[in-house]
């Protein structure tokens, strides 16, 4: 193809381009900016920056830890002044006029080239996020560097012995980008066998295997530094962020008339668990907890004591505190589905007397229950000790057509002799009021349907049990605050049982010795892998039950990811000073980008332009990010590209009006490749 070759590099307006972008991103960061976060911006990668600058150790798998890293070493040398590495991430930023000019020129040509650097350099949305602690602002000047040495190496690849050495460390180099640019956003933990998959396509030769080798494996040693943290961390093989899966779930509500508002979704209520449990029963648990301050000098020793559903044998471990009175141990998982019942003796010197205080205050006739079990759609009170949602359904079922729980002890909370709507009422009215002694039952009506009934409660808020129940917690219909609060919430049979006792006497000396956040699996090394697997598996219950919702929410998604959504519904989109006006100018301006950006891919397709590397990232995040809730800026990484069609269709249009001329002395030189 002809393509145009300037000898002396790119001319002075790229250069002034990327001036603009670095001005704009201090008038950002100094003066005003659009962005409701401040300084210290998302997603906590400031505090975790903060912790590894005290020498830390990154602390959690729900966000990469790449944009923390870039961060930590400014809070190191300059301290707790986040305009310091929001400084440096806006001059990187600016670098992005100047890689998008060269990648255009190479794929394009000279004047679509500059026309595309001087649109990078004003119009970027990536410019105003480099004015926050925010991944994205870093991820996109690395994305665009990985697609301007891999279309490089491309180019170079099988062109003969010469170039071998140079195109090996392209390849070499681009799997190195690509590598890191994943630390900075999960969702690009495909994108190098996506790249790897296009570089084969289109040329499959023992050279071009050979490089291809190189970049995956340069990635992947890349990557491994992470894979190693997250197993060292949780014991489970995690090779990118847990947090997917609650984005998947997200996703899975955001479908059909709920697509503005996912949390208006019903099923949404069923993000939050009723009861504590873990799915994690390959690994060990780990207790955890800490003695107040008040405490420490006067405690002589800690136990645990704890029993399962399936060995009621009590067993006794004791605890050793560090200097902060923080302590941390592991103790083996049973089999699953199980009950780990527990509590905590602190014994301890106060006031000339011996103490000795149970955590929770029953002890053994209430303890703490954490359940083990991978049911996360099911009933997850595999002992019967709890009172709790699924209870709920039995009863609706057993009043509504008097069908009967096989294998469940009947409820009968009111000690009658009978299971029936009484029970209901007390069971729903004890879950939503969380009151033993509540003077009023809270559910008003149980509505009977030949294929469904319905419990109806005194705010007009709603349960819905089909009459084919699967026994999945997905099945029912939850509306409005009481019924959502029962659909949360869960009490211990035996705490039932105690609440109508006489109060116990407080101890003010016996108060200090309660130990706080104490409890199984609380860590989060525990905790977000645990939350990835019943997001996942919430999602893929949506999925199964609404496939084709599913399906076309997710091509709605993949364009939205090019046009910027607001709105004045708090659930659905942050809201902050003048965000409506923010939100109606971002969506008229990605409504002209997008336009420009359908105008120019047909342009540069009817003149076969060679596209695959300024395809690529377009093709490949929609289609990876699509199926989970998006936001508008996680199309900043793609913006680089789309200003390179917007400039074809520029050209396009600017030749149109005014016709280049036939003749004349040629400016620039062309090569023939």
């Amino acid at each position: 193809m002809l393509q145009r070759v300037r000898a002396n590099g790119p001319p002075a307006i790229v250069y002034g381009a990327c001036a603009a972008t670095l001005a704009l991103g201090l008038f950002f960061i100094f003066i005003w900016t659009p962005l409701p976060w401040g300084w210290h911006g998302i997603d906590f990668y400031y505090e975790n920056a903060l912790a590894l600058a005290r020498g830390e150790s990154f602390g959690t798998t729900k966000i990469m830890w790449g944009y923390a890293y870039f961060l930590a070493p400014w809070y190191y040398l300059f301290g707790d002044r986040p305009w310091i590495p929001l400084v440096a991430q806006a001059a990187i930023n600016a670098s992005i006029p100047l890689l998008v000019y060269d990648l255009a020129r190479r794929e394009i040509g000279e004047r679509v080239a500059i026309v595309a650097a001087v649109l990078a350099g004003l119009l970027s949305f990536n410019t105003i996020y480099a004015s926050t602690q925010a991944a994205d602002a870093i991820c996109t000047p690395l994305v665009a560097a990985l697609m301007l040495a891999w279309g490089t190496a491309l180019r170079h690849d099988g062109t003969g012995s010469r170039a071998t050495g140079s195109t090996a460390a392209l390849f070499a180099t681009s799997g190195i980008l690509a590598g890191v640019a994943y630390q900075f956003r999960p969702n690009l933990v495909l994108f190098p066998l996506f790249l790897a998959g296009l570089t084969l396509a289109v040329r499959r030769t023992a050279e071009t295997l050979r490089n291809v080798s190189i970049f995956l494996g340069l990635c992947a040693a890349v990557g491994l530094p992470w894979v190693v943290h997250a197993y060292r961390s949780t014991g489970l093989l995690i090779p990118a962020s847990t947090h997917g899966g609650r984005q998947l779930w997200f996703g899975s509500l955001q479908t059909g008339p709920f697509f503005d508002n996912w949390f208006a979704n019903p099923r949404s209520v069923f993000g939050d668990t009723y009861l504590e449990y873990t799915s994690l029963d390959d690994v060990p648990l780990v207790v955890s907890g800490h003695l107040q301050p008040c405490a420490i000098a006067d405690t002589r020793s800690i136990e645990l004591r704890y029993w399962t559903s399936r060995d009621t044998a009590v067993r006794s471990v004791p605890i050793t505190t560090d200097q902060s009175g923080a302590f941390e141990l592991t103790i083996d998982s049973p089999p699953a589905p199980t009950a780990v019942s527990y509590y905590f003796i602190v014994r301890a010197t106060r006031n000339g007397r011996s103490i000795d205080v149970m955590t929770p205050e029953r002890g053994p006739e209430d303890p703490r229950i954490l359940v083990v079990s991978r049911d996360h759609l099911g009933d997850l009170d595999v002992a019967s000790q709890w009172l709790d949602l699924f209870d709920v359904i039995r009863l609706i079922r057993q009043v509504a057509w008097g069908v009967a729980a096989a294998g469940v002890k009947p409820l009968d909370l009111n000690h009658d002799g009978a299971t029936n709507e009484v029970d209901l009422r007390r069971a729903a009215t004890l879950l939503a009021e969380g009151n033993e002694h509540a003077e009023q039952d809270l559910a008003a009506s149980v509505e009977r349907g030949g294929e469904s009934a319905t419990l109806r409660f005194v705010d007009g808020s709603t349960i819905v049990v089909p009459r084919d129940w699967d026994g999945r917690v997905g099945s029912i219909t939850v509306r409005g605050a009481m019924a959502g609060r029962v659909a949360t919430r869960s009490r211990t049979l035996a705490g039932i049982a105690l609440d109508s006792a006489p109060p116990r006497v407080p101890d003010r000396d016996a108060k200090c010795l309660d130990l706080e956040e104490a409890g199984i699996n609380r860590v989060l090394r525990r905790q977000e892998p645990h939350e990835m697997r019943r997001a996942t598996a919430l999602a893929l219950d949506n999925i199964r039950r609404e496939p084709a919702a599913f399906a076309w929410a997710s091509v709605k998604r993949a364009l939205r990811l090019f046009v910027v959504q607001g709105g004045g519904d708090r659930d659905a989109a942050v809201q902050f000073t003048h965000s409506g006006t923010i939100y109606t100018l971002g969506r008229f301006v990605s409504y002209v980008y997008f336009g420009l950006f359908v105008c120019g891919l047909i342009v540069a397709v009817r003149r076969r332009h060679r596209l695959m590397v300024l395809l690529a990232p377009l093709v490949y995040i929609p289609i990876t990010i699509c199926p989970m809730l998006v936001t508008s800026r996680y199309a900043t990484t793609m913006q680089p590209f789309i200003f390179v069609f917007i400039a074809i269709a520029l050209v396009a249009a600017h030749d149109l009006i005014r016709p280049p001329r036939a003749a004349g002395t040629p400016t620039e030189t062309h090569s023939l490749r």
